[in-house]
């Protein structure tokens, strides 16, 4: 059997935002989202004043069939919600 490498991806995204209401709104709406994460992954939100950050960190176990694709989907995902919590900010 052909032995894979342990694999460990991080990701970091900061979000400049209009002020420090924006940054703690945007961290608020995605706590839910904090729940029930798969095995392989880890997720870590700040708001600071102005900046939100999200970190993420993904290890999969591609010897039984996991891959980095849940990062990317969920990278993917949480950006989508960040776009609706900003439009629904503006709009507020």
């Amino acid at each position: 059997m052909k032995k894979f490498p342990n694999l460990n991806v991080n990701a970091t995204i900061e979000i400049k935002c209009q002020d420090e209401r924006e940054s703690k709104v945007i961290h608020d709406s995605l706590l839910p989202d904090n729940k029930n994460f798969p095995k392989n992954l880890e997720m870590d939100m700040q708001a600071e004043e102005s900046l939100f950050s999200l970190r993420l960190k993904c290890t999969p176990d591609i010897e039984n069939g996991e891959s980095i694709n849940t990062l990317s989907n969920t990278v993917d995902e949480i950006l989508e919600h960040i776009g609706i919590i900003k439009n629904v900010i503006k709009n507020d």
